[in-house]
């Protein structure tokens, strides 16, 4: 079994890479959170493509960890369905920022990896 990558490949760092793009700031008086893939996805185009380029980090560094396959087709289809939801003036920022594709990319990758330990220790 490999160790797994470290720095800002590690789990830790990729969990507060999707943190920051997804879930940094609280709305005040609500449960919601917003994070920079939402500010930054109000300047138009430019905006989408920087924080999907930082989504696509994490895509990377999944590779890093192993992961092959229909993960990470689930992981680009998040972010590229992320990227074009963002596309949509004003009211795509606000889908945008209830998608939340990091996140749920970075639960697929520690499924991912949690499956993976799994059928290497049956092997």
């Amino acid at each position: 079994m490999q160790n797994p990558p470290g720095g800002l490949y590690s789990i830790s760092s990729l969990q507060r890479i999707a943190y920051l793009l997804d879930d940094q700031f609280k709305v005040p008086f609500t449960q919601y959170r917003l994070g920079w893939d939402f500010i930054l996805g109000l300047i138009p185009v430019a905006g989408d493509l920087l924080t999907a380029m930082v989504s696509l980090f994490i895509l990377f560094a999944a590779r890093k960890h192993g992961i092959r396959g229909s993960v990470m087709w689930k992981m680009l289809g998040n972010i590229v369905l992320d990227f074009l939801i963002g596309l949509i003036p004003i009211i795509g920022d606000f889908l945008d920022a209830g998608f939340k594709a990091n996140a749920k990319n970075i639960k697929l990758l520690l499924t991912a990896i949690e499956n993976k330990q799994d059928q290497d220790l049956q092997n």
